[in-house]
């Protein structure tokens, strides 16, 4: 059975050629209200939580793995569309490597232009990362913009501002003052992420994207996740920790129709 429409898949092609993202409907609204409501109960859960060291959670820190702990988000990591999706895209089987929450409350500021090649030390087309946006998204609300036709470029260095980088969330150091320094003299467009809530974004791994101030009156969530191709090498990362997770071993025990 494919999840995917032949215009979906019509789409996934010319995108990922020309553009290096890719956004479809995965998600209903009423879905996607549900994700919320999940998302909502853990993270009222870990207020009442220390980290390891000790230190206090931040109130609207992102929040890593949350599939660990919650079957609903398992079942949402293994959904058989991105799966379909990602394999369409990078050619072969994948493995999954993480999943993680953004909240973004109104105020709250955006993230530098970045790839996730940087971090993740993948080669060209051998990592996607999903998007599910759980609000509608726009320019007012912070959404993620991306250079459109970055993912041809290789993985570009980055220029530390450390100024900057003390308005990092408490526990997470990587959204500002790390920018990746694009090529002189580009002419990349910017591409506004509006999206619509149910929808997602496929984000191949070399594309520059990033976001700016949440100047709305209303949060702008996300649960979004990583894929590797088969037995490709990637890095775990001292913060995100990625691993290699068995996605077809969810997804038979999620979606298996039998």
């Amino acid at each position: 059975m494919s999840y995917l429409t032949e215009e979906e898949k019509q789409q996934l092609s010319f995108d990922w050629r020309y553009r290096g993202f890719s956004t479809i409907q995965l998600l209903t609204e009423e879905e996607a209200d549900e994700i919320n409501d999940e998302l909502e109960k853990l993270r009222k859960q870990r207020q009442e939580t220390t980290k390891e060291d000790g230190s206090q959670w931040g109130e609207w820190d992102p929040f890593a793995y949350p599939h660990k702990i919650s079957e609903k988000l398992s079942k949402l990591f293994s959904h058989p569309k991105i799966i379909e999706a990602c394999e369409f895209l990078m050619g072969g089987k994948v493995d999954g490597t993480q999943t993680w929450a953004y909240f973004k409350p109104p105020g709250q500021l955006g993230r530098d232009m970045h790839q996730n090649a940087f971090y993740t030390g993948c080669k060209h087309n051998e990592y996607v990362n999903m998007a599910l946006a759980l609000d509608n998204h726009d320019k007012e609300n912070g959404a993620v913009w991306n250079l459109e036709g970055t993912h041809r470029l290789p993985i570009l260095p980055i220029e530390v501002d450390e100024e900057r980088v003390k308005t990092n969330p408490k526990n997470w150091s990587n959204e500002r003052g790390k920018p990746c320094v694009l090529p002189e003299g580009h002419d990349f467009r910017k591409i506004e992420g509006n999206t619509r809530k149910g929808e997602m974004v496929l984000l191949h791994s070399h594309t520059v994207h990033g976001s700016e101030e949440n100047n709305s009156n209303r949060f702008r969530r996300n649960f979004l996740s990583g894929y590797a191709l088969k037995g490709t090498k990637f890095t775990s990362g001292n913060h995100m920790k990625r691993e290699r997770i068995d996605i077809y071993e969810l997804q038979e025990k999620y979606w298996n129709e039998s």
